[in-house]
């Protein structure tokens, strides 16, 4: 009777633990992705943010290229379409080098990942020394 009561008691004890160590995996995954969103919504701010300044800089870039085509004698029209083609080659340029680079790279693993991974072999591992 006490040896079941014992392995009873042993067995609940593994099993309150287990349930902590869940609810505490839990809670620091949260954490971990709580600061991963606030870092990543900032980062996409300041993106956004530098994008919006960089288009203005271009808009002004390309009125002056159009400004020194005519300084060079051409009329405004054909100053803006020899801009805005060689802005289109440009941008056609950059886009192609762009989609020949991009990969989707291996997404690495966040540290609670790794985490409950090792509490899941321990855990195994205790429950085959019962």
């Amino acid at each position: 009777m006490s040896l079941e009561r014992g392995i009873g008691t042993v067995f609940s004890e593994l099993l309150g633990e287990i349930s902590a160590l869940m609810r505490n995996e839990i809670r620091l995954a949260k954490a971990e992705a709580a600061g991963k969103l606030r870092r990543m919504a900032l980062g996409l701010a300041l993106a956004v943010a530098a994008v919006f300044v960089f288009l203005l800089a271009l808009v002004f870039l390309l009125e002056a290229a159009v400004g020194g085509f005519m300084l060079l004698g051409l009329n405004f029209a054909l100053a803006s379409l020899a801009v805005a083609v060689i802005g289109l080659i440009g941008a056609g340029l950059l886009g192609w080098m762009g989609l020949g680079r991009l990969r989707i790279g291996k997404l690495s693993e966040s540290k609670t990942a790794q985490q409950i991974k090792q509490d899941a072999a321990t855990v195994r591992s205790q429950v085959h020394a019962l």
